[in-house]
């Protein structure tokens, strides 16, 4: 189990990088085509939180993370189940129109994700 625990660790970090990149891309590339560098790097965002959100609810059923404080047992999974709608929201938006489309989208998701991150362990 420590050994998720500091994976899960480890790819937030990796997570809050592919956000910038996507938020950059987004708002470089523009209204670009739609294969260009800023939909990758939206389409990494959205992998990585992927992930990300894979293995915190693995860690959450196994550690049974609902018996927990209140912040690890329902604001943590909800702000981060949250972030990964609408993250693939935008990266829908991306998809169907511009690398732009994402930008708004990302920027709450990256929200969601820093309000919900567990700081001060």
């Amino acid at each position: 189990m420590y050994a998720l625990v500091m994976l899960h660790s480890i790819v937030r970090w990796l997570v809050l990088a592919g956000a910038l990149l996507a938020l950059v891309g987004a708002r470089v590339t523009g209204d670009s085509g739609r294969d260009g560098w800023g939909a990758k790097a939206g389409f990494l965002y959205t992998v990585l939180l992927d992930v990300q959100v894979l293995i915190g609810l693995i860690i959450w059923v196994l550690e049974s993370g609902w018996k927990l404080n209140a912040f690890f047992a329902y604001v943590h999974p909800v702000a981060m189940l949250l972030a990964l709608v609408i993250a693939h929201f935008g990266r829908t938006q991306q998809k169907k129109t511009v690398p732009a489309a994402g930008f708004w989208p990302f920027l709450v998701s990256l929200a969601l994700v820093v309000a919900g991150i567990p700081w001060a362990q």
